[in-house]
């Protein structure tokens, strides 16, 4: 990576993780299944090497997550839940020059906690508040200086039986940096009978969803499109190039997905894709860019799945 000014600030922060879109329910609205529903959704995802564009080298990403959830619904727009999720992301370095050839870090940790509301109004009104906890660090990294906060909310209104939309909001506080408030749509249409559109929350995405285009192929059986741009940064350990810096990888994931619902209660999804516009960058404790890289547009390919109880 390119040795940076170090009188840059950097740019602000949007999301993180995100790249395991799977075609998940609407945003907006909860399923009834009540009153009790416990859920358990996870995946993988393998992003295949990619060249960095701005210095000597290449480097690959392994990424995996859990989550398991507990939610009570009073009704189809009423329910209180919460949810945890850990994974990691492995990244894997060759061909470096920088830094002695040495990698700026390896896995990167990621921990969180939600509770999830949905509140019905009116007649056709609903809101939904998420606060969340999270911990985004490498394993030894300062448990202390690796924690962030976030919400997110939004309110909708079902226009039609095929078209509810609202706004959104999403508030984050971030590693060495000021906190990020921006906006998100919140839109469950259905286009045509096999056509729609959704705000998808994509598994472990940690900040502001994602836009899926699905087509139902087969009752049991979809296929989708999805985006998102992402932003993820991570406490480093002490024993790095840069000690107890900040790593940063961003990107604009591209996928399409296979979907498998058997029952409405379980579901496969396959997807392949890229990471396009992909950007790392290095930074001190202090949050000053050390060095940063543009990289070669990265395929990646995985599977998630969601399971209800």
């Amino acid at each position: 990576m390119t040795r940076g000014n170090p009188i840059l600030t950097l740019c602000a922060f949007s999301c993180f993780i995100g790249c395991l879109m799977g075609a998940f329910p609407a945003y907006a609205q909860p399923q009834q299944m009540g009153p009790l529903v416990v859920s358990l959704n996870g995946g993988f995802a393998a992003q295949t090497e990619s060249d960095l564009k701005d210095t000597e080298g290449a480097f690959s990403v392994n990424r995996w997550f859990l989550a398991a959830g507990v939610d009570y619904v009073w009704d189809r727009r009423t329910s209180l839940g919460i949810s945890f999720g850990a994974g990691e992301s492995t990244y894997d370095f060759t061909g470096l020059t920088a830094n002695g050839g040495e990698a700026p870090w390896g896995t990167a940790e990621d921990q969180r906690l939600s509770l999830i509301g949905r509140f019905g109004f009116g007649e056709t009104g609903s809101v939904i508040i998420i606060p969340s906890y999270r911990y985004n660090g490498e394993k030894d990294s300062d448990s202390g200086e690796a924690r962030t906060w976030g919400l997110l909310a939004g309110a909708a209104w079902r226009i039609s039986e095929d078209l509810t939309i609202g706004p959104g909001i999403g508030v984050f506080s971030q590693i060495e940096d000021s906190s990020r408030v921006f906006p998100i749509l919140v839109i469950d249409w259905n286009i045509t009978e096999r056509w729609s559109l959704s705000t998808g929350r994509g598994l472990a995405a940690s900040q502001g969803p994602g836009l899926t285009l699905s087509y139902q192929f087969r009752p049991t059986w979809s296929f989708g499109l999805a985006g998102r741009y992402e932003d993820v940064r991570f406490r480093l350990d002490e024993t790095g190039p840069v000690p107890n810096g900040v790593g940063r990888d961003k990107s604009f994931p591209m996928v399409l997905s296979a979907a498998w619902d058997p029952t409405p209660k379980v579901g496969l999804s396959l997807f392949a894709g890229a990471e396009i516009a992909g950007e790392l960058e290095l930074q001190d404790p202090d949050g000053v860019t050390v060095e940063k890289s543009d990289y070669d547009v990265a395929p990646l390919l995985g599977f998630s799945f969601n399971v209800k109880f």
